[in-house]
Formats: C-alpha cells, structure tokens, sequence
C-alpha cells in the first residue's frame, strides 16, 4: 500500500467549521484562557477562527505531518500558542498515537476543554479518539464531532476515486456512517456526557 495514498485536496469550506466556532463564541467569552484540541484540522480555517476570536486559547492540532508544516505557514501571525503533532499517512499510524503520547507526558492530567474531532471518520480510528480524548478532557468541557452523517460513500475519500479505501475497508464499512456509530454507540451511551448540541456537541459532567 502506498504510504502517500491520502488525496492532496478533499472537499471542506474555506471557512472551516463555523457550527463549531460559532458555538464557542456563544459559550466561552473572548478572553478565556482555555485549552482547545483539533483531530484532523485539514486546512487549518477552523483553528484560524479559534485563534482570531480567542487570542488567549492554547491550540493543540494533530493531522498529517504536511498537514503541519502547511498550517504553521497559515497560522504563523499566532506564535507561540500552537502545539502541532503529525503522524505519517502509513496505515497503522494515527494522530492516536501522537495523543497518547501528550497523555503520557502530561502524567494523565485532564488537558483540555475543547477537543473538536474532525478527523479520519472512521470507528476504527476515531472511537479511540474519544476514549482518549475522554481521559484527557476536564470536567465541563466539551467533546465535538463533525460530520455526523458522513460515509465513505460519496465522499472525497470514495474508493471509485481513492481505490487505496476498498483494500482498508469492507463494502459495509463504506457504506456506514460512523461517525454517527461512535456518537450513537459511545458517547450518547455514557452517563457522563450531556447532549448540548445534537449529534455534535457534548458537555463532560462536572464532577
């Protein structure tokens, strides 16, 4: 399998993700010190947004590691409030492993208040996502998932365009959309988590 089989460009909006922004300027106000995690930035427009209205937020973004070195050059008008963690495009490699390791570092301690998962789509890679997330996400924060009824069915990542997906995944798996498994099967099913927007937003109880 190629290990450079992710398509350069796939279909997000310049603007990145206002439902998310949006929501945060309704809940934070613009001066909070806070600590905002993103899974699959892309384009970087949805943390250009963070940035831009909250210039006290600490960011913590895991992508591609091209992906990095192209949102350094977007978001170097922000230094110093950046954290970047980028793995390889190999199949087994995941930005999971880069979060384990910031877990592992900060001695388990909860580090964030935003994690926003916008990343690979997928159950297999993103329900650890959201276990790991889970132990590193403060009380009152919140847990944000995008897309919730993507499949990898007429998506940028269909395997008539990508043929790399059909050997990845089954016809099933293509056809499913989990995201939606995840926030169904995961998160709307553990007491702790409060729906606050549906099907995207959830609110960790404070404990």
């Amino acid at each position: 399998m190629s290990q450079d089989w992710y398509p350069k460009k796939i279909r997000v909006s310049e603007e990145g993700t206002p439902s998310t922004y949006n929501f945060m300027s309704e809940t934070f106000s613009s001066n909070l010190h806070f600590n905002y995690a993103e899974f699959g930035f892309h384009n970087a427009d949805t943390a250009r947004n963070i940035c831009e209205r909250f210039p006290n937020a600490t960011l913590f973004l895991f992508d591609f590691e091209e992906k990095c070195v192209a949102a350094k050059e977007k978001l170097k008008a922000f230094p110093n409030r950046i954290h970047y963690f980028g793995n390889t495009q190999k199949y087994n490699d995941s930005y999971n492993w880069s979060l384990m390791k910031l877990l592992k570092e900060n001695n388990h301690k909860r580090l964030f208040d935003y994690c926003f998962l916008d990343g690979a789509h997928t159950f297999a890679v993103d329900a650890l996502t959201f276990f790991l997330c889970d132990k590193m996400l403060k009380s009152g924060g919140y847990l944000d998932f995008d897309d919730y009824h993507w499949r990898l069915r007429g998506s940028s990542l269909d395997p008539q365009n990508i043929p790399v997906i059909a050997e990845q995944y089954t016809d099933e798996q293509i056809d499913d959309k989990q995201v939606a498994r995840i926030v169904d099967g995961l998160v709307k099913t553990d007491p702790s988590y409060k729906e606050v927007v549906k099907d995207k937003v959830f609110l960790k109880s404070i404990v």
